[in-house]
């Protein structure tokens, strides 16, 4: 993440935003466009979520075929969802979890975290 770029992206409203990928939590597939979820904001852009997993860095996951995950973001893991630092919680396909642990623990991410409430 050292010296990271920012990049450009136009909003559906043609707003222009620079924002650096290390601060994203996660982009969020709507149609053939996208959401990018960021501290404060989320922009609404033209680019299909593959367009968005092509574009940012390898420390983004595709978590799920709607959800590309910023790792550094996530702060649990469950069979069946992440937490993220945001609050938010996203689905975790039972085909991906055993995918995205052994990925998280490459990285030196503790998967052992209490339970999710029902």
């Amino acid at each position: 993440m050292k010296s990271e770029k920012s990049l450009k992206f136009t909003d559906l409203n043609d707003h222009q935003h620079h924002i650096y990928p290390h601060d994203i939590f996660y982009v969020e597939a709507d149609n053939i466009r996208s959401w990018i979820m960021c501290e404060g904001q989320a922009i609404h852009v033209p680019h299909p979520i593959l367009f968005m997993e092509n574009l940012l860095p390898d420390y983004f996951l595709r978590i799920h075929r709607s959800f590309l995950v910023n790792q550094y973001s996530i702060t649990a893991l469950y069979p069946h969802a992440v937490m993220m630092s945001n609050g938010f919680r996203l689905p975790v396909p039972k085909k991906k979890y055993q995918w995205l642990k052994s990925r998280l623990e490459d990285t030196g991410f503790s998967t052992e975290y209490p339970r999710l409430g029902k």
